[in-house]
């Protein structure tokens, strides 16, 4: 299966996953609550107070109910699979979960065989249907690469490196910024090469073949493509 369709982590790497799609999409409870029992036990559950600020944790192995302020819930899952990292069966299981689509555990195919999961990232046939909101909406300024820009810079595509802001060490770009004005320190309003389409509602990138890789992995999955307002189908 190919790269696009298909995504091996580690355990630690699928934590770290979990806490980034925590971070990203803040308002999960439904999704939270169904985990408790996959991170905690199979009889543990939450209950939810009306104002809906707190919830209360119910277990066996607690001694009585554990309340917890709701908008904390998320970083009280990580730190249990921190402190005790699930086995590849059940970390498959919260993943499938919290990534909505089917996970199984194995191993990497590269270097070291590590245990970890593969994620189906169900993007096999996505299609974009350009409509732009994911130039036009979404953060993505500091999502320039290194390796974005040396390969511009290999291209000799300084057309699009007027448009970078670079932090230097020693001489060195260490980071980047896009799209900065040419000549201030400004970030442009919208992406300068996206233009619309002769179609309505259309929209077309002019640098689509050297896009930054920020641009080329989104979505990453199907869930990223919904929690994002992505129109692709």
């Amino acid at each position: 299966m190919p790269y696009r369709e298909k995504l091996f982590l580690t355990l630690d790497e699928a934590v770290a996953a979990i806490a980034s799609d925590f971070s990203q999409y803040p308002d999960q409870l439904k999704l939270l609550a169904s985990l408790v029992p996959l991170v905690f036990g199979d009889d543990a559950y939450l209950i939810q107070e009306p104002n809906r600020q707190r919830v209360w944790l119910k277990s066996s192995s607690l001694k009585k109910p554990l309340p917890l302020p709701v908008d904390r819930l998320g970083e009280f899952i990580l730190k249990q699979l921190d402190r005790q990292l699930p086995l590849p069966e059940q970390m498959a299981k919260i993943c499938a979960r919290v990534f909505q689509t089917p996970v199984k555990p194995g191993r990497s195919k590269e270097g070291r065989s590590l245990p970890g999961l593969w994620i189906q990232t169900g993007m096999d046939d996505f299609i974009c249907l350009q409509c732009g909101r994911c130039c036009r909406k979404l953060a993505y300024k500091d999502g320039c690469t290194v390796a974005d820009y040396r390969r511009w810079v290999e291209l000799g595509r300084t057309d699009i490196l007027k448009w970078v802001g670079t932090t230097k060490q020693d001489g060195l770009v260490t980071a980047c910024r896009i799209w900065m004005v040419p000549g201030t320190n400004r970030y442009a309003e919208t992406c300068p090469w996206l233009k619309r389409g002769d179609v309505p509602n259309r929209y077309i990138c002019t640098i689509h073949d050297v896009r930054p890789a920020i641009c080329r992995q989104y979505p990453g999955t199907r869930k990223h493509a919904r929690m994002t307002g992505c129109q692709g189908v």
